[in-house]
């Protein structure tokens, strides 16, 4: 058994859900966005805050899947990739965040469709089933022994110890 069969033997589930549902909880409320936004440009009162918040909310659940996805690569031993695009998204929406406050439209519209794209596809790669790795069981030391006689060695055996 290899070091990691045995990493994935023992690794815990709930890393993997954090990631999953942080990251879908940033997913949904990047998309909510979107329609604080279309509120704010029609002048509708209190849009603006709210649309304020909800950024600061999608930050806070994205640096959690930043957090979750650390995590799965120290304690389930998955790749490391998740870590750089959490990394990444982050820096996306700091850009945004500037170019919001500074009212930036022409380049705060189409980073918003940008990352709620990749916020999205991002949530949804984590949703697809994919196989795990295959656990087997231990060999005994009997099987081990077994394991270079062959097939018709262990099949004559076995029928005369039978017989």
């Amino acid at each position: 058994m290899t070091a990691q069969d045995a990493l994935a033997r023992r690794a815990p589930s709930w890393p993997r859900w954090a990631l999953r549902i942080s990251l879908t909880l940033a997913a949904l409320l990047l998309m909510s966005q979107s329609i604080t936004a279309g509120l704010f440009l029609a002048d509708v009162g209190g849009a603006f805050p709210l649309h304020r918040e909800l950024a600061t909310a999608a930050g806070i659940a994205l640096a959690v899947g930043f957090a979750a996805a650390i995590l799965c690569v120290r304690l389930c031993g998955d790749a490391r990739w998740p870590i750089w695009a959490t990394v990444g998204m982050l820096a996306l929406m700091s850009l945004q965040a500037f170019a919001g406050y500074r009212s930036l439209t022409a380049l705060h519209v189409p980073l918003g469709v940008v990352t709620i794209a990749l916020g999205s596809a991002l949530a949804a790669w984590f949703w697809i089933p994919r196989p795990g790795p295959i656990h087997r069981p231990a060999l005994s030391s009997a099987m081990r022994a077994d394991a270079g006689e062959g097939f018709a060695a262990r099949s004559v055996a076995h029928s005369h110890n039978n017989g």
